[in-house]
């Protein structure tokens, strides 16, 4: 794991779409398959791509999918395709076809199983596990990624795809990649932005505690961290 700080957000997600576009640029893959996240830092992020990235990113070539989502509507202020599909993709007209959002409206269970079959299908496998050329992840303020939280660990050593969560305080059901699937990425890329990442930072840094990003980042040779915490 390699960690970038900066002095402002805006300086941390920069300097991740950088880095992005190196790896769009080195990949030999063809179109790009890339994995978001939901959440307030992912909107920041895509605000920032149309504001600034519109001509820099060869958008014709990304394909997207989803690292989790919460079972609700792609109407619902709770979907992460929603946010997705408002601020990045409608402005800037991303086909359809290029977008590939997992069912929330769906039962979970049968969702999770179709959506893992078809990233089988559109991503070129590894040891029979697809590897996205690009996951973008976060770390929540309690230390989980994707939606993967600290009482159900073992969805990191999950042999699937994508499996059925749950969030510990609401009961929200939610479809995440594993952490299996997690770590087959050619790169990961996980921004941490904002005060109340403060805490988490240092434990993950200061190795105190056990969380599911502690997990991902200890077996990660791919990750890159950028954040604007300063840590001592």
């Amino acid at each position: 794991m390699k960690i970038e700080a900066y002095k402002t957000a805006e300086e941390a997600l920069r300097s991740m779409t950088g880095t992005l576009i190196s790896v769009i640029k080195k990949s030999k893959s063809k179109p790009f398959h890339i994995a978001l996240s939901g959440g307030s830092t992912a909107q920041q992020l895509f605000k920032l791509w149309v504001k600034e990235y519109r001509n820099d990113i060869p958008w014709d070539i990304l394909r997207f999918y989803w690292v989790d989502e919460r079972c609700v509507s792609p109407e619902d202020d709770e979907s992460n395709f929603k946010h997705a599909d408002r601020l990045l993709f409608m402005p800037l007209d991303i086909p359809q076809d290029h977008i590939h959002r997992i069912w929330g409206e769906q039962e979970p269970k049968v969702e999770a199983e179709r959506y893992s079959e078809m990233v089988k299908w559109e991503l070129p496998g590894y040891s029979n596990m697809p590897r996205f050329d690009c996951t973008i992840l976060g770390i929540g303020a309690d230390g989980h990624v994707a939606s993967i939280f600290n009482d159900s660990m073992d969805l990191l050593t999950d042999p699937r795809v994508y499996a059925v969560s749950q969030h510990p305080k609401t009961g929200q059901q939610r479809i995440t990649m594993t952490g299996t699937a997690i770590l087959k990425s050619s790169a990961i890329l996980i921004p941490v932005i904002g005060a109340d990442k403060q805490e988490i930072m240092e434990h993950l840094i200061h190795k105190q505690g056990v969380y599911p990003a502690s997990y991902i980042l200890s077996r990660s040779s791919t990750a890159t961290l950028f954040t604007d915490r300063i840590i001592e």
